[in-house]
């Protein structure tokens, strides 16, 4: 190796200059349509996964009539709705053991495309249940079952799609990348107010009740799509996280090295391209037991940090953009009559503020950007609530306004911790860690939020929601400044990506392995 300019050479020996030649294959993408299909295979993904997840929250009260007696109170109804679509919630930790564990040990494209498929036969068997009226009790039983299964899939989805795109690009644009992927599921949400606010727009609320609130469900399969282009159409990462692979070379010394591909002409680092070694035999292979490795004593630290830390954006977001719509709807009095629209747009915007936030880590650093938008989010959070509860019936741009500050603080919170999430662990484990710290927050946070709300605006009042936003805000600023390690709390951490960490002794990113190296397309 040159280190002036960065040329490649071969150390020499007995053997051939062609036998030492290093292989690139797919050195650029096979073709523009390719990889706009492949780009748009997972984003839509991400999108449908969520939008498929939040219809359930966004049609609560319907579901109330649907699926439980038609002799007890609307509040009790809305409030046992909400207790099955928090029991998903507790399903998301296991989903994110058991799809994070298969991410670790056979790549993170069978782990999306588990988690697709799960989510699209879940959805559409959702709008194929019989009612409370059909079958009684069973129905109950039915629809907690099948929303488990949401939640199940869930679990592992969105953290493997996220560590799926970021560890093949730059450390230092990871806000960036991270909250794209998090806003595509915004964009999912989005889309399921859109499909609500639509149908309820266009149908009688018995319509609704008799056969109108099917058709979101039905609309799951669609989803499978995109698991089988994954499937089918995209390659798997050769080189998994926890593996170090060498290969034979016949007792010679010959060594291939090859400098970082950002300081050669060997393509944009940006391209999504990564350098692995050749494939190898299994006997080759050492592998880490990623579920042991998660929570091993120098994990722990950072593993419960990694729960504290989102509670802020999973019962934030929940409370602010799909519990909210119910609540002016449904438990105000007078009702906001346009709350479903109103929720949509102010979802859109959250979708919008995502790509900047995330930059902006990327330049200032996560903890900073974090810190911000947990301030605003206490201070205002409740504020806010009680504007909504208080004025929203009597104008809907007092009502958009205050979820529009709901959707900046929690932009400039939930975008940063994207990439600090990944940053906390190393590849190895990477994924199986972060999905257990994440969806353990979403089973406490995320699932319980709505429920307790609900009891709260029944017990006391319409600004008693506030007091839990405040709570949650709290608990995620003791995680990320108390519990998270100082590596961490400094907004960068000294993790490395996948790509970048096959050998511990290179410096700036080199990838450094014996035997022939290919140049491999990730998808």
């Amino acid at each position: 190796m040159n280190d002036d300019d960065g040329s490649l050479e071969s150390v020499p020996s007995n053997k051939s200059v062609e036998e030492n030649t290093i292989e690139f294959q797919n050195t650029k993408p096979r073709s523009s349509l390719h990889e706009s299909l492949k780009t748009f295979a997972g984003v839509a993904g991400n999108v449908l996964e969520w939008y498929d997840f939040a219809i359930f929250g966004f049609f609560s009260d319907v579901l109330g009539v649907v699926f439980f007696p038609k002799d007890q109170s609307e509040d009790l109804s809305v409030m046992e709705s909400f207790a099955v679509f928090g029991g998903a919630f507790l399903m998301r930790p296991l989903g994110g053991v058991i799809i994070g564990y298969i991410g670790d040990t056979r790549g993170r494209k069978h782990a999306l495309e588990i988690s697709l498929f799960l989510m699209a036969f879940a959805t559409t068997l959702m709008g194929c249940l019989p009612t409370y009226d059909q079958i009684g009790n069973g129905a109950i039983l039915f629809l907690l079952l099948v929303r488990m299964l949401q939640g199940l899939s869930v679990g592992g989805q969105l953290m493997s799609s996220l560590v799926f795109t970021v560890e093949g690009r730059p450390q230092s644009r990871w806000g960036l990348y991270g909250s794209c992927v998090m806003a595509a599921g915004n964009f999912g949400t989005f889309l399921g107010g859109v499909v609500a606010a639509g149908l309820r727009s266009n149908l009688t609320f018995e319509q609704l009740t008799r056969w109108g609130w099917r058709i979101p469900f039905l609309s799951g399969f669609l989803i499978s799509l995109c698991g089988l282009y994954l499937k089918y159409f995209c390659a798997e990462d050769e080189l998994l996280p926890g593996h170090a692979r060498t290969e034979p070379n016949d007792g010679d010394n010959q060594v291939n090295t090859l400098s970082n591909p950002q300081d050669d002409d060997l393509g944009d680092p940006n391209d999504g391209i990564i350098i692995v070694p050749s494939s190898s035999n299994s006997s080759d292979t050492q592998s880490i037991n990623p579920l042991r490795e998660a929570f091993s004593t120098k994990n722990r630290r950072n593993l419960i940090a990694s729960a504290f830390v989102p509670m802020l954006w999973s019962g934030g977001f929940y409370l602010s953009f799909v519990w909210m719509a119910i609540f002016m709807r449904d438990l105000m009095d007078p009702p906001v009559e346009s709350a479903f629209q109103i929720n949509s747009w102010s979802l859109l915007l959250i979708g919008l503020w995502f790509p900047l936030a995330g930059f902006l880590s990327d330049l200032w650093g996560r903890k900073k950007v974090m810190t911000v938008g947990g301030i605003v989010f206490a201070v205002f959070g409740p504020v806010m609530i009680l504007i909504i509860g208080q004025r929203g019936s009597q104008s809907a741009l007092i009502t958009f306004a205050s979820q529009t500050v709901l959707s900046i603080s929690l932009s400039l919170w939930g975008a940063p911790m994207c990439a600090w999430l990944v940053e906390s662990f190393d590849p190895q484990a990477r994924l199986t860690s972060v999905s257990i710290g994440y969806n353990l927050s979403q089973a406490i946070a995320g699932g319980m939020s709505p429920f307790v709300a609900t009891l709260l605006v029944d017990e006391a009042g319409l600004a008693a929601p506030g007091i839990l936003l405040f709570v949650l805000a709290a608990f995620s600023m003791v995680g990320l400044w108390i519990i998270a390690p100082s590596s961490l709390q400094g907004g960068h951490h000294a993790s490395v990506p996948m790509t970048e960490s096959l050998n511990d002794d290179n410096d700036g990113g080199i990838l450094q392995q014996p035997g022939k190296l290919e140049l491999k397309e990730i998808c």
